[in-house]
């Protein structure tokens, strides 16, 4: 059963990574979109589950966390885009754009798991 609900989500969080490269155009803005967002998503997630039983929250990481979030997010797109800067001679704007995916993502999950933690606690 923690397939399906794997895979449930994961049809479901493909589809959105699909319907934002469509709204934001295929490229890098979309990427740093999904990875930022997703990241967001998964700190309120993380916060929220630590407010439910663990079977219920083992069942909403599965179809949330490792299904929807884990196909929305784009880690190996970020990594073909960053290489593709600097094989195109455009260091700087690789090193950036690798660092504000990073920090953003990084950033959006700390921010979203401490204050939902705050708000349910």
């Amino acid at each position: 059963m923690n397939v399906l609900y794997v895979a449930l989500g994961g049809a479901i969080g493909a589809s959105l990574r699909y319907c934002a490269g469509l709204a934001f155009g295929s490229g890098a803005q979309a990427t740093l979109f999904v990875n930022v967002a997703g990241s967001l998503a998964l700190g309120v997630l993380m916060g929220w589950l630590t407010t439910r039983t663990a079977e219920s929250g083992n069942v909403l990481m599965l179809f949330l966390g490792v299904g929807l979030l884990g196909a929305f997010t784009t880690f190996s797109a970020f990594s073909r885009e960053t290489v593709h800067f600097f094989m195109q001679g455009e260091v700087l704007r690789g090193a950036v754009y690798a660092g504000v995916n990073m920090a953003g993502a990084i950033a959006a999950f700390a921010v979203a798991l401490l204050a939902t933690q705050r708000v349910l606690s």
